[in-house]
């Protein structure tokens, strides 16, 4: 990632990790942590929090350098030792909860301006995440993708949940034998096709209407795309996982992006961050699941901690 793209990525999600602090500070976690280590669970007893938000938090926590973990125990960090605890000299709470008290004014900021920031609901919103989707591949993942995923040989690629299509688009430039099928559900399908088009690939990526929750992915194809699809355990991964099985033919190249916490869940950052938001595997548990569906030789192929990118393939048995 260039300098200035790098610059970008780090003010338009910055706000992530200010809130976690906010949090953590706020139910006076690094106080509660001052005389000895506690467990997520004791510590969400201290806190009055629901202990598998807080855990989560505390991952996040841990990632930022805030907290260290050992175990299941949560210990400060010198960092949260020295200006974290209520009543040490160096005490920063009272200047966080400042901090958080004037998060109102940015939030309404937009509105101030005559600016109108899209409800989850709207199309425009929708379409700003698809969209935002071909933006970050095309400038910081793609490249990481076409660098460690081998469709050598491939003929038939399933996108599955593939939005705007931008991974079967780099994967048919890069291969010219391959052709791919982009899943999704039919607002974002519309989107897809645009997509597709312009950049001329109409004649080689078809897209497919449905819904993973009902709709099968079809059969025949010999490899399989899941990009930033399976967020953790109540992200049906299980479900997915098994249709996309389905759809392989014996031999057949699974490939997966997610962001992955390391299994310890002490981080990195990013799928810490996303982890609180939405949720997030551990590198094993994501294994584990793949091999439930029957894959095998399921290996970690790349991971880019900087993107929050990582890389899983596997394979059906032949």
């Amino acid at each position: 990632m260039s300098y200035e793209l790098d610059k970008l990525n780090e003010w338009m999600w910055s706000y992530r990790a200010a809130r976690v602090l906010h949090v953590l500070s706020g139910l006076k976690v690094f106080t509660h942590l001052e005389h000895k280590p506690m467990t997520a669970e004791a510590l969400a007893q201290a806190c009055g929090a629901p202990s598998e938000l807080l855990e989560k938090l505390l991952t996040a926590g841990t990632a930022m350098g805030l907290l260290e973990k050992d175990g299941s125990l949560y210990r400060n960090s010198p960092l949260s030792r020295e200006y974290l605890v209520e009543g040490k000299p160096l005490y920063q709470g009272h200047m966080i909860g400042h901090a958080a008290n004037v998060w109102d004014v940015w939030t309404d900021l937009p509105g101030k301006v005559g600016l109108r920031l899209s409800q989850k609901e709207d199309l425009d919103a929708h379409r700003n995440f698809i969209c935002g989707m071909h933006n970050i591949t095309t400038a910081i993942r793609g490249n990481l993708f076409l660098d460690v995923i081998d469709l050598s040989g491939r003929r038939s690629l399933l996108d599955i949940g593939g939005g705007p299509g931008t991974y079967s688009i780099l994967a048919c430039q890069h291969y010219p034998q391959l052709k791919a099928t982009v899943f999704d559900l039919p607002e974002t399908i519309a989107i897809a096709q645009n997509v597709i088009a312009q950049h001329g690939m109409a004649d080689r990526i078809a897209t497919r209407k449905g819904s993973w929750d009902t709709d099968d992915f079809g059969s025949g194809y010999d490899a399989a795309l899941l990009s930033n699809v399976l967020h953790g355990p109540t992200s049906r991964a299980p479900m997915k996982l098994a249709k996309a099985f389905s759809a392989l033919e014996p031999g057949g190249l699974l490939a997966v992006q997610e962001f992955l916490l390391s299994d310890d869940k002490t981080g990195p950052l990013i799928p810490a961050l996303f982890n609180v938001m939405v949720g997030a595997y551990s590198q094993a548990e994501l294994a584990a699941e793949i091999e439930r569906a029957g894959f095998v030789e399921v290996r970690l192929v790349a991971r880019d901690d900087a993107v929050g990118s990582a890389w899983l393939t596997a394979s059906k048995p032949a």
